[in-house]
């Protein structure tokens, strides 16, 4: 019995020694270790407050981010009675109820009373629901914010509209195009506007845009921007085809007819001849011409006649004459 006992505890002591086929202790998985946001500001854009933030991609240590989920951002007001309180929970993906641009997350806080001191925080949070160091601080006192301009005008030309409104004293405006029914974060213009007139440039014609233009002040270093005065306008084709070009005339049979190098702008419609006599041009065509190329048969009883052609493009705009070509028609 003696040595069965000393058996069993040898093959224990074997067993808990040996190091034949022991697997080392699952080492835990690195948890993200979230650094704090250090440029988390705010400015007033069309009446309400936008905060903003970049979002983290390093750990503390320097690593690439991973694991993260979203945003805590905490709210106080200074004049009233507690501290920070939640605000809004961004989980990101969800994608509500804030919007990135370039790397920057931005939401809005539209809930202030004037002359209320309001500030804010933000803490990077983990799927797993840790929250990361805290942001630096930002703080305003709401005021009431700039009124719409007034006299604004916005005139659709060739691939841009031209805007005018009063200029007030002490204001500088911003522009902010409308499109697919997206909100605009940026304004059209780069730099706030101290002069009353601006041009959008390079767009569309014959489509429809739908502008804002608000005025802008700053007030205890912060850009206040009011709600806008909303136009929209229609850019045109006022451009029209070059002038045809190397026209020649010539006698066909009983007709004479007029050659010319083929336009070559992607908006050509077709082309218009007109017959000169005695200084007085009579346009032929009664609708526009599409080949280069044209037969003139209903000869007057003249000694010799001219012709020119113009272009016209899909706006109807028409170029200016060509050169006349003068062809003989008696002898």
């Amino acid at each position: 019995m003696q040595k069965r006992y000393i058996l069993v505890i040898s093959i224990c002591m074997v067993i808990l020694f040996s190091g034949c086929g022991k697997k080392s202790p699952p080492t835990p998985m690195r948890l993200p270790v979230l650094g704090g946001i250090n440029d988390f500001t705010g400015e007033v854009k069309d009446g309400v407050l936008f905060l903003s933030f970049s979002i983290p991609t390093k750990d503390k240590d320097g690593s690439d981010l991973r694991g993260l989920g979203g945003f805590k951002i905490l709210k106080a007001c200074g004049s009233c009675m507690g501290g920070l309180e939640p605000f809004k929970e961004i989980i990101l993906n969800d994608n509500k109820g804030f919007t990135i641009v370039n790397g920057r997350l931005y939401v809005y806080d539209d809930d202030l009373m004037k002359g209320l001191l309001y500030s804010y925080k933000v803490y990077p949070v983990t799927m797993k629901g840790t929250m990361g160091a805290s942001s630096n601080p930002f703080a305003i006192t709401w005021e009431d914010t700039p009124s719409p301009p007034t006299n604004v005008s916005a005139q659709g030309d060739d691939e841009r509209v031209e805007f005018k409104w009063s200029q007030e004293d002490g204001f500088t405006y911003n522009i902010y195009r409308f499109e697919d029914a997206i909100y605009p974060l940026f304004p059209v213009n780069q730099g706030p506007l101290s002069k009353p007139y601006f041009i959008d440039s390079g767009l569309e014609n014959g489509k429809t845009y739908q502008y804002e233009i608000r005025k802008v002040t700053m007030k205890g270093g912060i850009k206040r921007e009011g709600q806008g005065t909303k136009v929209e306008a229609t850019p045109v084709d006022l451009t029209p085809p070059a002038v045809p070009r190397d026209i020649k005339a010539e006698k066909k049979g009983k007709g004479v007819q007029v050659t010319w190098k083929e336009n070559i702008e992607k908006d050509l419609y077709g082309y218009n001849i007109y017959r000169v006599i005695n200084g007085k041009a009579d346009k032929l065509n009664d609708e526009e011409v599409f080949e280069p190329i044209f037969l003139d048969e209903n000869l007057p009883e003249m000694r010799y006649v001219s012709y020119y052609v113009t272009a016209v493009d899909e706006a109807d705009n028409e170029s200016e004459p060509s050169r006349e070509s003068i062809i003989i028609l008696k002898e």
